[in-house]
């Protein structure tokens, strides 16, 4: 009536009325302050509270009573914190002043509940609504939980047309599954190698969310070699290799095309040709691996000698006879595969040793942005891992009886050009040198001096 907006005649109100002079505020007063339960429970009803604040106009205790709702341990209702969202978000587009850590709280309860009820469609949407940081930390929580393949690019799309940042989003993914267990870089001879865990196994499967799209194949490169490192400084092999097979083969060359058609004339950026580096050594390392695991499954299965039947009859004398041909067949065959074994083993484990420009695992751009963390794993992995290939290559050797073979990898330790020596604690020179001793010992037998050259007379 006080509005004028009225389009036909009102009863005249009762004189009490009148004089009392209501105000909304009033009205809200003397419904608290009734006795009737009935309505008192309908005052403290979410939706009837929600009305008397928009009726009153008051948004600032609105979303103070938002906050003290979220904070609650009942969790609300799901229709309410839809339309608690709905509501906040026409309040922001009408460009009303709101309280943005209320609207932060209740964006982020909305987008848990659209999570849990795997609304995987409408989730960017409303993350999008969220400041640019919050909305990566969220939607990277949300990737987490997508498991299936199959609806991981739709994820990644549906967050680009929401204009989220994805490779910021992508990242954060990949670098929380990765730091998210508390393994510490130790010393190869308290490191057991395990079976692959399935902890493990999300950090493999992980890496998959950086190669939808080519643009982040310098960062699945730093990220995957980030995840290796790790599986290598506990001898978990077979989870390295699985990170490694998931790169594709191409990475470097389309590394190389998006710079220079990024219209860049100059060398690639420090930190992304000392992540090629690293990748190139991580794969030195592993085929070295492989090359000795081979080496060592063949040396364990040499043909067996058959026991010799007795010789009574000339049939039994035959089949002796043939057993022991088949026997040097199959042992000649198997020491010509021992030999090439042998030869490639060696040659992979020195491509690791003598790693061109440098040195395994050591970056060849000291201008790269500082990463502590990271060259403290690189250095970590020298001694952890340059000790047991040259232990490896050791027994290969010996076991080969290329003893002389064995006492060269003395001067290449002890060499100044690479300095492998400064890899090795105290002890493991000391086996070094013993297992070097017996292998002086075995030649002399032989009646070669002790390094294997002739004895003079």
């Amino acid at each position: 009536m006080s509005s004028g907006m009225a389009h036909q005649e009102m009863e005249t109100l009762p004189r009490e009325y009148l004089e009392a002079n209501w105000t909304m505020e009033k009205v809200f007063e003397e419904l608290q302050a009734l006795e009737l339960k009935r309505v008192l429970e309908e005052t403290k009803e979410h939706h009837h509270v929600i009305q008397k604040f928009v009726i009153l106009g008051d948004l600032d205790g609105l979303f103070e009573e938002f906050s003290e709702w979220l904070t609650t341990s009942k969790p609300l209702p799901s229709h309410l914190l839809r339309f608690m969202t709905h509501l906040l978000l026409f309040f922001r587009s009408l460009g009303l002043a709101l309280k943005e850590e209320v609207c932060v709280d209740v964006l982020k309860a909305y987008v848990s509940l659209l999570v849990r009820d795997q609304q995987t469609d409408l989730v960017a949407s409303y993350v999008s609504q969220l400041p640019a940081e919050v909305a990566t930390v969220e939607y990277a929580a949300f990737l987490e939980t997508v498991n299936q393949p199959e609806i991981r690019p739709r994820c990644l799309q549906l967050a680009t047309d929401a204009g989220l940042d994805v490779a910021a989003i992508t990242k954060l993914v990949v670098e929380t599954v990765r730091e998210r267990d508390e393994t510490e870089f130790t010393h190869h001879s308290q490191a057991l190698e395990m079976g692959t865990t399935k902890e493990d196994l999300r950090k493999i499967d992980v890496i998959d969310w950086l190669l939808f799209d080519p643009a982040h194949r310098a960062e699945s490169l730093k990220q995957s070699n980030a995840i290796m490192r790790k599986f290598l400084a506990v001898q978990k092999h077979d989870a390295a290799k699985a990170v490694f097979s998931k790169v594709p083969e191409d990475s470097m060359r389309e590394i190389y095309c998006q710079w220079s058609g990024a219209g860049q004339t100059s060398s690639l950026p420090a930190e992304d040709e000392n992540a090629i580096r690293e990748h190139l050594c991580i794969r030195a390392y592993l085929e070295a691996h492989e090359a000795f695991t081979d080496w060592f499954n063949h040396s364990s299965s040499a043909p067996q000698k058959p026991a010799p039947a007795p010789e009574a009859k000339f049939t039994e004398r035959v089949a002796n006879e043939m057993r022991e041909k088949e026997y040097q067949a199959s042992l000649s065959a198997w020491s010509c595969r021992l030999d090439v074994l042998t030869e490639d083993v060696k040659e992979r484990i020195y491509n690791v040793l003598l790693f061109v420009d440098g040195g395994w695992m050591i970056d060849n751009r000291p201008d790269s942005e500082p990463d502590s963390e990271r060259r403290h794993q690189m250095a970590a992995l020298r001694s952890l891992c340059l000790p047991r290939l040259t232990f490896l290559l050791l027994s290969v050797l010996q076991n080969s009886s290329r003893h002389q073979e064995a006492l060269r990898l003395a001067d290449i330790i002890s060499s100044d050009q690479h300095r492998l020596y400064q890899v090795f604690s105290k002890e493991e020179l000391r086996r070094f040198l013993l297992k070097l001793r017996e292998s002086s010992l075995a030649l002399l037998d032989r009646g070669l001096d002790p390094l294997g050259y002739e004895l003079q007379t």
